[in-house]
């Protein structure tokens, strides 16, 4: 499994406003992309925004790189400026248990 941490420089608008800029235009995209497992949209400490996304395999999360930084470049780069983009190799994983879960 591998996470990608993308960056950007906001350039216009509010961070509410490029989550629903994400919801229309990224998230269909990735939800298709082969391996999609998670997205988190996140606030940097240096008043940058991005995203957490968690991907089956570092080809999975190359791949859907390639397919977001031309989106961001058609639709979003009067609002955002690309960063960075980092893939990581996760290590470990879990996560707490549900009240739900039994």
């Amino acid at each position: 499994m591998h996470m990608t941490m993308r960056k950007y420089r906001q350039l216009k608008g509010t961070p509410e406003a490029a989550v629903v800029w994400v919801k229309k235009n990224l998230m269909p995209i990735l939800k298709k992309s082969k391996g999609f497992k998670a997205y988190y949209a996140v606030a940097f400490d240096d008043g940058m925004i991005g995203s957490i996304n968690v991907f089956d395999s570092e080809d999975a999360a190359n791949d859907a790189n390639k397919l977001v930084r031309k989106e961001v470049g058609n639709s979003g780069s009067d609002m955002l400026q690309h960063i960075e983009t980092k893939v990581w190799k996760v290590l470990y994983e879990d996560h707490p248990r549900r009240s739900t879960d039994t």
